[in-house]
């Protein structure tokens, strides 16, 4: 099958990154773009916190077990 058969992508950013060509977003792009990464970071800081405090109240019962107490 030839390559002129093949059909093409109907978004225009895919269409440009076929030939090549860097595809310039809108503002409205931009601002989305920067809110999906806003809410991703919040996430992951949002998990390093509870990753830390578990990670505390494990040492804490760790320490406790040790010491003959348990809860």
């Amino acid at each position: 099958m030839s390559t002129k058969n093949q059909p093409q992508p109907a978004e225009p950013h895919k269409q440009a990154a076929k030939k090549g060509v860097t595809a310039e977003l809108s503002a409205e792009a931009l601002h989305n773009l920067a809110g999906w990464f806003d809410v991703l970071i919040q996430m992951d800081l949002a998990q390093k916190v509870r990753n830390e405090i578990r990670s505390k109240e494990d040492g804490r019962r760790l320490a406790n077990q040790d010491s003959g107490q348990t809860k």
